[in-house]
């Protein structure tokens, strides 16, 4: 599914794949003190371009997550930017692309409240798609999405994947190709490392963000496309786990999800068990925005040749 690159920027350098070193001990390694985020690139062939998706976007997160994590930024967004597309073109990479930027207390064998030294990595890797698959079949899992309050989900950090590996692991070893969590109140959540859309009687929703979710840029990404795309506005709300059974429609949503069906939960047929309608117009809006130029939002695709 992904390459490796040749090379990656590690804290403002330029170094090797194989010289991208982190300690064993560090504070990073030890207590998961990192957050991240993790961006696409896409190529477009009728463009001759390669496009970073809503990169200042994934940016302003990131600083929300350190804030909220402690985690002291060693770079502003503007560094980070250009660092970014710097180590695109130093690979001279032309293709699509996940691209995950990583910062990390890089204490040598630090303490459980060690700040500094902060380091970060840039890493672009040559991907295709996550989910190779005309659909998804899930499973609700017993698995409790992690709360605001205990290891808030806003955060896109290192820690929080340990409470998405046991649903998905749990759904994978039942059989399902992946998993929908619910929270502490019993309302449906989000996927394992993605945003959940449901469509029932021609109205799509999704949850809101107090339901203890990432706050996603593909969700956000959705949320203006729905209604340009197909005049419908997307209702954000708590969803009962019963609504998942009477959907019409489901999908995954997501910077590695991009927009992914979902066939059936617990068993059960979404719909008919078939891709809906309105989930392969989204699916073909969302592609378009993110590959071709001409397309509306250029303020989202941010060209690396130039």
């Amino acid at each position: 599914m992904a390459d490796k690159p040749r090379l990656l920027n590690m804290s403002g350098k330029v170094v090797r794949y194989e010289d991208a070193r982190v300690h064993v001990l560090s504070t990073a390694m030890k207590y998961a003190a990192s957050v991240y985020e993790a961006m696409r690139a896409y190529w477009s062939d009728a463009d001759q371009q390669l496009y970073v998706f809503r990169l200042r976007d994934h940016l302003r997160r990131l600083e929300r997550s350190a804030k909220i994590a402690r985690i002291p930024l060693p770079a502003d967004a503007a560094r980070l930017e250009r660092e970014t597309l710097e180590i695109i073109r130093a690979n001279g990479l032309r293709e699509d692309l996940h691209v995950r930027l990583i910062v990390f207390v890089d204490t040598d064998d630090g303490g459980l409240a060690s700040r500094e030294p902060v380091g970060y990595v840039i890493a672009p890797i040559p991907t295709t798609r996550y989910f190779e698959t005309a659909g998804l079949h899930v499973a609700v899992s017993s698995w409790t999405r992690t709360a605001d309050n205990a290891i808030p989900a806003r955060v896109k950090a290192a820690a929080n994947y340990q409470n998405s590996r046991l649903a998905l692991l749990q759904a994978k070893a039942d059989g399902y190709d992946d998993a929908i969590l619910l929270n502490s109140d019993g309302s449906v959540a989000e996927g394992p490392g993605y945003t959940l859309f449901l469509v029932r009687d021609e109205q799509p929703m999704t949850p809101s963000v107090t339901s203890n979710i990432l706050e996603g840029v593909t969700r956000a990404t959705l949320l203006t496309l729905f209604p340009e795309a197909v005049g419908l506005t997307v209702e954000q709300r708590d969803i009962d786990r019963t609504e998942l059974y009477t959907a019409d429609e489901a999908f995954f949503a997501g910077t590695a999800a991009e927009v992914t069906p979902i066939l059936s939960i617990d068993r059960r047929p979404v719909g008919d068990g078939s891709v809906g309608p309105l989930t392969a117009k989204m699916r073909d809006a969302y592609f378009r925005a993110v590959r071709d130029g001409s397309a509306p939002h250029p303020e989202w695709r941010l060209p690396v040749w130039v």
